[in-house]
Protein backbone atom coordinates (compact mmCIF):
# COMPACT_ATOMS: atom_id res chain seq x y z
CA UNK A 1 0.00 0.00 0.00
CA UNK A 2 1.29 3.45 -0.93
CA UNK A 3 2.46 5.82 1.81
CA UNK A 4 1.24 8.86 -0.16
CA UNK A 5 -1.58 11.08 1.05
CA UNK A 6 -3.32 13.94 -0.72
CA UNK A 7 -1.68 17.30 0.05
CA UNK A 8 -5.12 18.96 0.00
CA UNK A 9 -7.31 16.71 2.17
CA UNK A 10 -4.85 14.23 3.70
CA UNK A 11 -6.56 11.00 2.63
CA UNK A 12 -4.65 8.20 0.87
CA UNK A 13 -3.66 8.54 -2.76
CA UNK A 14 -4.14 5.61 -5.13
CA UNK A 15 -2.16 5.22 -8.33
CA UNK A 16 -4.16 4.46 -11.48
CA UNK A 17 -2.33 4.51 -14.80
CA UNK A 18 -0.48 7.85 -14.92
CA UNK A 19 -2.47 9.59 -12.18
CA UNK A 20 -2.57 9.58 -8.39
CA UNK A 21 -6.06 10.24 -7.03
CA UNK A 22 -7.75 10.37 -3.64
CA UNK A 23 -11.35 9.47 -2.77
CA UNK A 24 -12.24 13.19 -2.84
CA UNK A 25 -11.21 13.25 -6.51
CA UNK A 26 -8.10 15.38 -6.10
CA UNK A 27 -5.71 14.13 -8.76
CA UNK A 28 -2.02 14.52 -9.57
CA UNK A 29 -0.43 13.59 -12.85
CA UNK A 30 2.62 11.35 -12.81
CA UNK A 31 5.18 12.90 -15.13
CA UNK A 32 6.73 11.08 -18.06
CA UNK A 33 9.92 10.94 -15.96
CA UNK A 34 8.07 9.07 -13.20
CA UNK A 35 7.81 11.63 -10.39
CA UNK A 36 4.64 13.28 -9.05
CA UNK A 37 4.31 16.90 -7.94
CA UNK A 38 2.63 16.98 -4.51
CA UNK A 39 3.47 20.50 -3.40
CA UNK A 40 -0.25 21.23 -3.42
CA UNK A 41 -2.32 23.75 -5.39
CA UNK A 42 -0.87 27.22 -5.59
CA UNK A 43 2.41 26.15 -4.04
CA UNK A 44 5.55 27.17 -5.90
CA UNK A 45 9.01 26.84 -4.40
CA UNK A 46 12.18 27.45 -6.35
CA UNK A 47 14.52 24.82 -4.89
CA UNK A 48 17.79 24.04 -6.66
CA UNK A 49 17.93 25.31 -10.24
CA UNK A 50 19.09 23.33 -13.27
CA UNK A 51 22.68 24.61 -13.03
CA UNK A 52 23.01 23.58 -9.39
CA UNK A 53 21.51 20.15 -10.06
CA UNK A 54 23.84 19.61 -13.03
CA UNK A 55 26.91 20.72 -11.03
CA UNK A 56 26.02 18.38 -8.17
CA UNK A 57 25.46 15.49 -10.52
CA UNK A 58 28.83 16.01 -12.25
CA UNK A 59 30.64 16.25 -8.93
CA UNK A 60 28.96 13.23 -7.36
CA UNK A 61 29.52 11.16 -10.50
CA UNK A 62 33.26 11.80 -10.08
CA UNK A 63 33.20 9.48 -7.05
CA UNK A 64 34.39 12.16 -4.64
CA UNK A 65 31.60 11.43 -2.14
CA UNK A 66 31.52 7.65 -2.59
CA UNK A 67 33.07 7.17 0.86
CA UNK A 68 30.19 9.06 2.44
CA UNK A 69 27.61 7.11 0.47
CA UNK A 70 29.25 3.84 1.52
CA UNK A 71 29.31 4.96 5.15
CA UNK A 72 25.61 5.77 5.08
CA UNK A 73 24.81 2.35 3.62
CA UNK A 74 26.83 0.67 6.40
CA UNK A 75 24.66 2.41 8.98
CA UNK A 76 21.50 1.37 7.13
CA UNK A 77 22.67 -2.26 7.10
CA UNK A 78 22.18 -2.33 10.88
CA UNK A 79 18.60 -1.08 10.66
CA UNK A 80 15.69 -3.38 9.76
CA UNK A 81 13.44 -1.44 7.38
CA UNK A 82 10.78 -2.11 4.78
CA UNK A 83 9.93 1.51 3.91
CA UNK A 84 12.62 4.20 3.75
CA UNK A 85 12.26 7.88 2.89
CA UNK A 86 15.15 9.91 1.50
CA UNK A 87 13.97 13.38 2.57
CA UNK A 88 15.80 15.82 0.31
CA UNK A 89 16.93 13.21 -2.21
CA UNK A 90 18.33 15.67 -4.76
CA UNK A 91 19.07 14.02 -8.09
CA UNK A 92 19.16 10.55 -6.50
CA UNK A 93 22.87 9.84 -6.01
CA UNK A 94 22.36 8.30 -2.56
CA UNK A 95 18.85 7.01 -3.31
CA UNK A 96 20.06 4.92 -6.24
CA UNK A 97 22.68 3.11 -4.15
CA UNK A 98 20.10 2.37 -1.46
CA UNK A 99 17.64 1.00 -4.04
CA UNK A 100 20.33 -1.30 -5.42
CA UNK A 101 21.65 -2.44 -2.04
CA UNK A 102 18.29 -2.96 -0.32
CA UNK A 103 16.26 -4.52 -3.11
CA UNK A 104 13.47 -5.82 -0.89
CA UNK A 105 12.75 -2.42 0.67
CA UNK A 106 10.32 0.15 -0.72
CA UNK A 107 12.18 3.43 -1.23
CA UNK A 108 10.66 6.90 -1.38
CA UNK A 109 12.41 10.14 -2.29
CA UNK A 110 11.28 13.73 -1.80
CA UNK A 111 12.78 17.00 -2.99
CA UNK A 112 11.53 20.58 -3.21
CA UNK A 113 13.26 21.02 -6.59
CA UNK A 114 11.38 19.83 -9.65
CA UNK A 115 14.65 19.64 -11.61
CA UNK A 116 16.20 17.42 -8.93
CA UNK A 117 13.13 15.16 -8.72
CA UNK A 118 13.19 14.78 -12.50
CA UNK A 119 16.80 13.56 -12.41
CA UNK A 120 16.13 11.29 -9.42
CA UNK A 121 13.21 9.64 -11.19
CA UNK A 122 15.35 8.93 -14.25
CA UNK A 123 18.17 7.53 -12.11
CA UNK A 124 16.09 5.56 -9.57
CA UNK A 125 13.52 3.64 -11.58
CA UNK A 126 12.32 1.62 -8.59
CA UNK A 127 11.94 4.54 -6.17
CA UNK A 128 8.79 6.58 -5.52
CA UNK A 129 9.87 10.18 -6.17
CA UNK A 130 7.81 13.31 -5.52
CA UNK A 131 8.19 17.08 -5.45
CA UNK A 132 7.17 18.35 -2.03
CA UNK A 133 8.36 20.28 1.02
CA UNK A 134 10.00 18.39 3.87
CA UNK A 135 8.01 20.65 6.19
CA UNK A 136 4.69 19.41 4.77
CA UNK A 137 5.33 15.90 3.54
CA UNK A 138 2.59 14.07 1.60
CA UNK A 139 2.91 10.83 3.58
CA UNK A 140 0.64 9.17 6.10
CA UNK A 141 1.44 9.17 9.81
CA UNK A 142 3.72 6.35 10.99
CA UNK A 143 4.49 5.13 7.45
CA UNK A 144 8.27 4.72 7.46
CA UNK A 145 10.78 2.58 9.29
CA UNK A 146 13.63 4.96 8.42
CA UNK A 147 14.05 8.56 7.27
CA UNK A 148 17.32 9.66 5.67
CA UNK A 149 18.49 13.28 5.74
CA UNK A 150 21.70 14.18 3.89
CA UNK A 151 22.61 17.88 4.16
CA UNK A 152 18.92 18.84 4.11
CA UNK A 153 16.99 21.21 6.39
CA UNK A 154 15.93 19.50 9.62
CA UNK A 155 12.14 19.01 9.62
CA UNK A 156 12.13 17.11 12.93
CA UNK A 157 8.40 17.36 13.61
CA UNK A 158 7.54 15.93 10.21
CA UNK A 159 10.10 13.14 10.62
CA UNK A 160 8.47 12.19 13.92
CA UNK A 161 5.04 12.21 12.32
CA UNK A 162 5.88 9.92 9.38
CA UNK A 163 8.14 7.52 11.32
CA UNK A 164 6.77 4.42 13.02
CA UNK A 165 7.34 3.89 16.74
CA UNK A 166 11.01 2.99 17.12
CA UNK A 167 11.75 4.26 13.61
CA UNK A 168 15.23 5.54 12.77
CA UNK A 169 16.47 8.87 11.49
CA UNK A 170 19.86 8.71 9.74
CA UNK A 171 21.38 12.12 9.19
CA UNK A 172 24.63 13.24 7.54
CA UNK A 173 26.01 16.70 8.32
CA UNK A 174 29.30 18.43 7.45
CA UNK A 175 31.92 18.79 10.19
CA UNK A 176 33.44 22.24 10.84
CA UNK A 177 36.59 21.44 8.84
CA UNK A 178 34.62 20.33 5.77
CA UNK A 179 35.91 22.11 2.63
CA UNK A 180 38.11 24.42 4.70
CA UNK A 181 40.79 24.65 1.98
CA UNK A 182 38.20 25.62 -0.64
CA UNK A 183 36.75 28.30 1.63
CA UNK A 184 40.20 29.81 2.17
CA UNK A 185 40.66 30.20 -1.60
CA UNK A 186 37.32 31.95 -2.06
CA UNK A 187 37.06 34.07 1.08
CA UNK A 188 39.51 36.52 2.64
CA UNK A 189 38.54 35.40 6.15
CA UNK A 190 37.29 31.97 7.25
CA UNK A 191 35.96 31.16 10.72
CA UNK A 192 35.85 27.45 11.57
CA UNK A 193 32.82 27.17 13.86
CA UNK A 194 32.29 24.41 16.38
CA UNK A 195 29.76 21.65 15.76
CA UNK A 196 26.22 22.58 16.79
CA UNK A 197 24.29 20.69 19.45
CA UNK A 198 23.20 17.34 18.00
CA UNK A 199 20.18 16.80 20.27
CA UNK A 200 16.88 16.51 18.39
CA UNK A 201 13.66 16.72 20.43
CA UNK A 202 11.71 13.48 20.18
CA UNK A 203 14.75 11.44 19.16
CA UNK A 204 17.52 9.64 21.03
CA UNK A 205 21.01 9.29 19.59
CA UNK A 206 21.99 5.67 18.85
CA UNK A 207 25.34 6.08 17.10
CA UNK A 208 27.68 8.58 15.45
CA UNK A 209 30.45 7.99 12.92
CA UNK A 210 32.86 10.57 11.51
CA UNK A 211 34.02 10.17 7.91
CA UNK A 212 37.07 12.30 7.06
CA UNK A 213 39.30 12.04 3.98
CA UNK A 214 41.14 14.11 1.35
CA UNK A 215 39.97 14.82 -2.22
CA UNK A 216 42.27 16.08 -4.98
CA UNK A 217 40.11 18.15 -7.31
CA UNK A 218 40.80 19.96 -10.57
CA UNK A 219 39.35 23.37 -11.48
CA UNK A 220 36.14 21.99 -12.99
CA UNK A 221 35.34 19.80 -9.99
CA UNK A 222 36.20 22.59 -7.56
CA UNK A 223 33.73 24.88 -9.31
CA UNK A 224 31.06 22.17 -9.39
CA UNK A 225 31.60 21.47 -5.69
CA UNK A 226 31.31 25.14 -4.78
CA UNK A 227 28.22 25.56 -6.97
CA UNK A 228 26.39 22.83 -5.04
CA UNK A 229 27.12 24.33 -1.59
CA UNK A 230 24.83 26.71 0.34
CA UNK A 231 27.55 29.39 0.08
CA UNK A 232 27.32 29.75 -3.70
CA UNK A 233 24.41 32.20 -4.00
CA UNK A 234 25.73 34.32 -1.12
CA UNK A 235 29.16 34.79 -2.72
CA UNK A 236 30.15 37.66 -5.00
CA UNK A 237 31.03 37.08 -8.64
CA UNK A 238 34.60 38.26 -7.98
CA UNK A 239 35.10 35.73 -5.19
CA UNK A 240 33.63 32.91 -7.29
CA UNK A 241 36.11 33.69 -10.05
CA UNK A 242 39.06 33.03 -7.72
CA UNK A 243 38.63 29.31 -8.41
CA UNK A 244 39.48 29.81 -12.10
CA UNK A 245 43.14 30.32 -11.19
CA UNK A 246 43.40 27.06 -9.18
CA UNK A 247 44.61 24.15 -11.33
CA UNK A 248 44.06 21.62 -8.55
CA UNK A 249 43.49 21.57 -4.81
CA UNK A 250 43.44 18.94 -2.08
CA UNK A 251 40.28 19.48 -0.09
CA UNK A 252 39.13 17.95 3.19
CA UNK A 253 35.82 16.08 3.13
CA UNK A 254 34.52 15.72 6.69
CA UNK A 255 31.11 14.44 7.74
CA UNK A 256 29.29 13.02 10.74
CA UNK A 257 26.64 10.34 10.19
CA UNK A 258 24.15 10.17 13.06
CA UNK A 259 21.64 7.44 13.77
CA UNK A 260 18.66 8.41 15.96
CA UNK A 261 15.69 6.40 17.20
CA UNK A 262 12.24 7.94 17.57
CA UNK A 263 11.65 8.13 21.31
Amino acid sequence: MSAYICPVCGVPLVKTDKVMRCENNHSYDISSKGYVNLLGPGKSVRGDDADMVAARRRFLNSGSYDALRGGICKVLEKIPFELLLDAGCGEGYYTKQICEKFEKAEIYGLDISKKAAEKASSLCKNANICVASAYRMPYADHSFDCVLNIFSPLAADEYKRVLKAGGRLVMAVPLPEHLSELKRIVYDSVNIKEMKDTDIPGFSLVSKENIVYQMKLDTALLKDLFTMTPYYHKTSYEDKMKLDSVASLTVTAAFSVFEYIKS
